[in-house]
């Protein structure tokens, strides 16, 4: 390399590193929230203004799989060198299960203002999370998993806390009942394989996104009235499940008790066990309420009888909806002449049909949906199920010379269901 290629490379390296050390704080900030915190470390041989800059950054994420006695040293040295606040703190470990560090670090992040706190652990290993989460008084969000919650014996609540996620936890000291009515501006909560021995209450008059996946309960209580979207998928079908909803109403059918409370939802997901459940209680003639605001449908339809009774009695009240989801794995029981009102038929534009094994009655809904919703726009078939049928061509066929309402129906074969 001769004088001049040298002379160039050094003013390039020289103007790169005028260039790094002008950057507006917040910038650098923005870019280090950004990186694993390992990284974030690393940046400061960048230039002396960076020197120390990774020390004051307000998001803290650990997620490398290192030893528990890795991670504890670093997370140790990150705190011990830390300035100001710290509003977010994420740790998604296999191996770590040391009370003693995981109380350390909470008290220490209690007194810096936290408002974002995710802690993963190993759903193998007996991790338990000390009562001094609840120190962390200004959470906003809480996303726990694969571990023990041990409460402390005087709950105060989370006042701020608008978010909460727990996965596969078992509480300690307390029912979720409470923790959940201990959070007063609660928005928003999903239990992920969880466990209530006896009824899952859940009281949260400001709650209104619900997601509830694999419960295992004997009862479910709700009194939510600002939920817009509600998910419920049981983990099996509990023996003795007999109560459930709003009232208590003994004379009331089970959907009745469940469905008619949730007068603003906007979005409703029924898994299987729990459609089942419904199904198998009194149906009503029609509830009492009317659902202005669903626009979506997700639903299990066994094919029963009761099923198709249970699934219409909910259709009959929702005058704008825009799309269903229906699963269909067996036979379904399907007879016009038991619709007494097609009136959400008026605004639906999407219908999506998975998992279905006959072809005749699947025709006869098809036939009956094309025929009477005059704004559709798709009706989506799981193309994997076509592919699995003896005359899937022949099914295809059938279903392009059915007659339609709406000029803009169109029959989409498809595998990914984004609607």
């Amino acid at each position: 390399m001769d004088g001049r290629q040298r002379q160039k490379r050094g003013a390039d390296f020289e103007l790169n590193s005028d260039f790094i050390s002008s950057m507006p704080a917040e910038i650098i900030e923005n870019i280090l929230v950004r990186l694993p915190i390992k990284e974030a470390v690393r940046t400061s041989i960048l230039c002396s203004k960076w020197k120390s800059l990774w020390a004051s950054i307000s998001d803290l994420v650990f997620t490398e799989k290192i030893s528990e006695s890795e991670l504890i040293r670093s997370v140790d040295n990150v705190l011990l060198l830390h300035q100001g606040s710290i509003l977010k703190f994420e740790l998604d470990n296999y191996e770590l299960t040391c009370e003693e560090m995981i109380n350390r670090w909470l008290l220490f992040l209690s007194k810096n203002g936290l408002k974002d706190l995710r802690l993963s652990f190993n759903i193998y290993k007996d991790c338990k999370v000390p009562s001094s989460l609840f120190s962390c008084n200004k959470l906003e969000r809480l996303e726990i998993s694969a571990c023990t919650i041990n409460a402390p014996q005087c709950f105060q609540g989370l006042n701020l806390l608008r978010n909460l996620n727990l996965g596969n936890c078992h509480l300690v000291g307390i029912t979720i009942e409470k923790f959940v009515s201990g959070c007063p501006l609660l928005e928003s909560l999903t239990l992920f394989e969880f466990v209530e021995h006896g009824c899952l209450a859940i009281r949260a008059r400001n709650l209104t996104h619900l997601d509830l996946l694999g419960i295992t309960c004997t009862d479910l209580l709700l009194e939510t009235p600002k939920l817009t979207y509600v998910s419920i998928h049981f983990d099996y079908m509990p023996h003795g499940f007999l109560n459930f909803g709003l009232a208590s109403d003994g004379c009331h059918g089970k959907l009745l008790r469940s469905i008619g409370a949730l007068s603003n939802i906007e979005e409703l997901d029924i898994g299987s066990k729990f459609f089942t459940y419904l199904a198998s209680g009194l149906i009503p003639e029609k509830l009492p309420v009317t659902f202005y605001h669903l626009k979506k449908i997700s639903i299990y339809l066994d094919g029963c009888s009761e099923g198709v009774d249970t699934a219409l009695c909910i259709f009959q009240k929702v005058p704008n909806l825009n799309t269903l989801c229906l699963t269909v794995p067996r036979q379904i029981i399907w007879e016009e002449q038991r619709i007494t009102s097609i009136s959400f038929l008026e605004r639906l534009e999407v219908v999506v049909i998975l998992s279905f094994e006959e072809t005749v009655s699947m025709l006869g809904f098809a036939k009956f949906i094309l025929s009477a919703a005059p704004q559709l726009e798709k009706l989506v078939i799981d193309e994997w199920d076509i592919n699995k049928l003896d005359d899937g061509m022949g099914f295809r066929m059938n279903l392009a010379s059915l007659p339609r309402l709406s000029s803009k129906a169109v029959i989409v074969f498809d595998r990914s269901f984004s609607y």
